[in-house]
């Protein structure tokens, strides 16, 4: 009963016959809106005479911000054409939220409006995380079919949280828009700020940005890669230069040979982390095999001098790559 009663009460709501524009823009019923800090910002009112002959225009609650209004708060407003306007500008350096309220005296209920101050760059409001990290400066990479996690995180005073925002993205290289899907949908208004991105079946670059509701600047997120989960899909590996052979397999001892990933000339992959490991099949002490740098130190090298000594032996090199779930696996090596 009482939520019937309150749904009626909101029906009958005289100012549902009004219409809301920010910077020329219709606020829909009961939706908050937004006005940038440090500029004018256009408030229009249109509203059926029956309603409002003037208008007064009200700052209940200023969430401790400086704004100016002209006409000035509290002043009786004519219409103009059947419009009444407002500029209203805060202070340009803080976001907050505000209540607007109008009055008429044609009817006693005044109309009350939620509104976030906010800059006109989403980037001064919030940060971009993926997967719950700052996006690096060289960008970031996905694997086909894993997906990872796009956050906007509010910054601490901003009042972002539950403005609707978008996931967009833009193709750079190499993909069509069925390489890319996103959970939410990329281009539906989001209040959540957290969209699920995963890639498939083709290499080549995107980038993501996100836009919020009103605000004219959006983040652009650094390029991202999209690459195959298996090494081999990516490169090639050459010992001293030459393909993978029963000659170029053959390590003698106390001779280095250069163990090397070679990209695909479609391969995103340069700036990821590697690393080389080694298992010993036969005949080998451990500290029979070096590798510089080392077996199983991560890092962005393409290069490893792999050296085998003391003993005589067999064993198996591998290169994998963080993130990736199949490494690329060498045939069995021969150290005499």
């Amino acid at each position: 009963m009482t939520a019937e009663l309150n749904a009626a009460t909101a029906a009958a709501s005289p100012w549902e016959q009004a219409t809301l524009l920010i910077n020329g823009s219709k606020v829909e019923w009961g939706a908050e809106f937004v006005l940038l800090r440090g500029q004018e910002n256009d408030v229009t009112v249109e509203v059926p005479p029956a309603i409002a002959g003037e208008l007064n225009l009200g700052l209940t609650e200023g969430g401790g911000l400086n704004i100016v209004a002209s006409p000035n708060f509290d002043d009786w407003v004519a219409p103009v054409d059947g419009q009444f306007h407002w500029k209203i500008t805060p202070d340009a350096g803080k976001s907050g939220r505000i209540t607007l309220v109008f009055f008429s005296r044609e009817v006693v209920e005044p109309w009350e409006r939620r509104s976030l101050v906010i800059s006109s760059n989403l980037a001064d409001e919030a940060d971009v995380k993926i997967d719950d990290r700052t996006v690096p400066l060289e960008g970031n990479w996905f694997f086909w079919n894993v997906p990872k996690t796009i956050t906007l995180v509010a910054k601490p005073g901003s009042p972002l949280a539950g403005l609707p925002v978008q996931l967009n993205y833009k193709i750079k290289s190499g993909l069509n828009p069925l390489n890319l899907e996103s959970a939410p949908a990329f281009e539906s208004e989001q209040t959540t700020h957290s969209w699920k991105v995963f890639g498939k079946s083709r290499k080549g670059t995107f980038q993501l940005s996100l836009s919020a509701k009103g605000v004219p600047t959006p983040i652009t997120v650094t390029t991202s890669k999209l690459l195959s989960d298996n090494l081999a899909d990516e490169a090639d590996v050459r010992i001293d230069n030459m393909p993978i052979t029963d000659e170029s397999n053959l390590f003698i001892r106390d001779k280095p040979k250069i163990v090397e990933l070679i990209p695909k000339l479609d391969s995103p992959m340069r700036g990821l982390e590697f690393k080389i490991g080694a298992v010993v099949v036969s005949g080998l002490d451990n500290g029979d095999l070096v590798s510089v740098p080392g077996f199983s130190v991560e890092g962005k090298t393409f290069r490893w001098g792999v050296t085998g000594r003391n003993n005589a032996g067999a064993f198996q090199l591998t290169i994998s790559c963080r993130g990736m779930t199949t490494p690329i696996t060498l045939p069995i090596s021969t150290l005499q």
